[in-house]
């Protein structure tokens, strides 16, 4: 969740602001404090404080490292054990102040090593896990073990996450990098300078050239060089591959947009058409091997999990088999012995580091050996999920920096639909014709959400300041808009604070209806498809107990629209073909009234409270 950055260097830069720059790039994954560490002259410089880094920077100046500085790092933090305070930000120390240590995840066993280093004589002054790690190498290290050596130690006694960056004092020609289950990726100027980040946009500004690191390894960082070790051995370097980055900085800069969740959205039918050019022969082998499965599962969280239940829905009707969805948090409790052999898991996940779908398939594996398939979906070159994942499709989003995910959602959908209509022309199922207008639809998504947002955003900020004192919503539809529904609702949770409940229309009475009063805003998610005449029955209940209607329908729609307050119009045709991609097309009308909404409130819909963009803790 949290952010790390750093540098070591053997040139004359401004070590200082770049740092700065390559922090503030990664606040996304947690903004709760900050904290600086430079090496200069067997001594150790740190400032750090709670809040957001550009609040820190105007009291502490970040930016200002002692004269001739080659080392430094930065962490932006997440809170997880102990509040969001000075003295929990991160670097964390030793007794002695020689090593400086930033992390990124959660230590599962630090209360025992906690009680066995005090008993050592170790004073701690945070309430974090992190600081188990400084005290517990500076314990290595008094049996006489080089710093190398003690860091390697050390993490053979810690259970859980961690990608963690650790510089000492006394030796100013290394930083030293290791990660389980947390990413952290090394970036390279050769022959001068080495970088070391949670993500890549941090030193995209300065090189293209990266290396990703994997579980249980440890990379030690010179100027311009760098060394990659097994953490179980470090007598022999190990070859490691580099990775040339292809998307430029300018796609993870705000780009003249205010706010990078605006810039994403806009950006969404850019990300369409590069994810619809996947590549068929992968999508093929992923339509084939759910054909022969006997088991399907999918799973995710979040974001993600809602467009797993879009997609379901679209390869279901083409598949004609069960798919059960599951949120990873619950897949090995709800599962446990019911996992059965020649079982497919879809799993999906933006950044491929999410802990709970890692473990979810990791479980599996472990479970069923070589008797279960994962197809993996993600956005991130060899995130950790590619690794565990026996088949890839990266989606072609690009990079993401709003913590709510917008565009991502939209490609995670697309591909879905794309792997069931592969499924459709295998099987034979429809017609040609049938086949080319389901194509013609998908294809045309991306032209849909355009003209959208080219004539919409007045309506939507229009609609918003009508719903300013509301605080309670609901978002209700059927069918296959249930995901829509949901995830639009998730959205105004995320950057508006509103509560809000996403549901089955036909559910919402079940309860939930009882809530309504006289101006109580409901929005229904209505594409003409089969479950739209039972749904308009569903929006004349909800009218009649005074509940203010807004609709999302399409351009042409009659019936619903003559029972709502007022209507945000999606253009495209009113046919079954269009309206399987629904979830697609629709979902940018409530992004961008999440959007306004925060504004609207005074809130940072970058920066949600309590949020991050990547949850890499339990």
């Amino acid at each position: 969740m949290c952010g790390i950055f750093g540098l070591i260097t053997n040139q004359d830069i401004e070590i200082g602001k770049i740092i700065l720059e390559g922090i503030k790039r990664l606040e996304y994954r947690g903004y709760d404090s900050c904290g600086i560490v430079a090496q200069h002259n067997s001594k150790l410089y740190v400032k750090k404080d709670a809040g957001k880094i550009n609040e820190i920077h105007k009291r502490l100046k970040l930016d200002e490292f002692p004269f001739g500085t080659k080392l430094g790092l930065a962490h932006t933090r997440w809170a997880t054990h102990g509040p969001p305070t000075k003295i929990n930000s991160h670097p964390h120390l030793d007794c002695n102040e020689k090593i400086a240590v930033l992390h990124n995840g959660i230590l599962e066993n630090f209360f025992e090593l906690k009680e066995e280093l005090e008993r050592k004589g170790h004073i701690f002054r945070s309430e974090t896990d992190t600081e188990i790690f400084p005290h517990l190498i500076e314990e290595y290290m008094k049996t006489g073990i080089d710093f190398k050596f003690a860091v390697s130690e050390a993490m053979k006694r810690c259970k859980g996450a961690y990608g963690l960056a650790i510089c000492h004092a006394e030796y100013p020609d290394q930083i030293i990098v290791v990660r389980k289950e947390s990413p952290l990726v090394i970036g390279l100027e050769e022959g001068k300078t080495t970088y070391c980040a949670s993500d890549i946009p941090a030193f995209l500004p300065y090189t293209r050239e990266c290396y990703i690191l994997d579980d249980n390894e440890m990379a030690v960082l010179a100027a311009g060089y760098v060394d990659f070790y097994d953490i179980d051995n470090l007598t022999n370097p190990k070859e490691k591959e580099k990775q040339i980055i292809q998307w430029s900085i300018d796609a993870a800069e705000k780009g003249g947009y205010k706010h990078f969740m605006l810039k994403e959205i806009y950006e969404e039918p850019s990300a369409m058409r590069r994810t619809l050019k996947i590549s068929k022969e992968t999508l093929q082998i992923f339509a084939r091997i759910l054909w022969g499965a006997k088991n399907i599962y999918i799973t995710a969280a979040g974001t993600s999990y809602y467009a797993c239940l879009a997609g379901k829905f679209i390869i279901t009707k083409f598949l004609h088999k069960y798919i059960e969805a599951i949120e990873c948090s619950e897949f090995q409790t709800q599962l446990g012995d019911a996992l059965q052999e020649d079982s497919v898991i879809i799993a999906v996940s933006q950044s491929g580091e999410t802990v709970d779908t890692i473990e979810a398939i990791r479980w599996a594996k472990e479970k069923l050996k070589n008797n279960v398939k994962i197809l993996c979906i993600t956005n991130v070159v060899g995130s950790s999920l590619t690794r565990y994942s026996d088949y890839v499709i990266v989606t072609q989003a690009g990079p993401e920096i709003g913590v709510a995910a917008t565009k991502t959602y939209c490609t995670q959908v697309l591909t879905l639909a794309l792997i069931g209509l592969e499924i459709a022309k295998f099987r034979k199922i429809l017609t040609k014709e049938e086949i080319d207008n389901y194509y013609h639809a998908l294809n045309s998504t991306p032209d849909i959400i355009e003209t959208f947002l080219q004539e919409n955003i007045d309506l939507i900020k229009d609609i918003v300041k009508n719903l300013d004192k509301s605080h309670n919503f609901f978002y209700l539809a059927r069918g296959i808009s249930i995901a829509t529904a949901r995830e639009g609702g998730l959205k105004l949770k995320e950057v508006a604070c509103r509560f809000i409940e996403g549901y089955s229309a036909a559910h919402a009475k079940h309860g939930p209806i009882s809530l309504v009063r006289e101006g109580f805003p409901i929005i229904f998610i209505a594409p003409p498809d089969e479950t739209y005449e039972r749904l308009l029955g569903n929006v004349m209940e909800f009218k009649a107990r005074g509940g203010m209607i807004i609709s999302v329908v399409v351009e042409d729609d009659r019936l619903i629209t003559g029972f709502s307050h007022r209507t945000i119009r999606i253009p495209q045709p009113s046919d079954k073909y269009f309206s399987l991609f629904s979830p697609i097309t629709f979902i940018p009308a409530l992004q961008l009234l999440s959007y306004y909404a925060a504004l609207k409130n005074g809130l940072d819909p970058d920066q949600p409270l309590n949020l991050a963009k990547t949850v890499t803790v339990h």
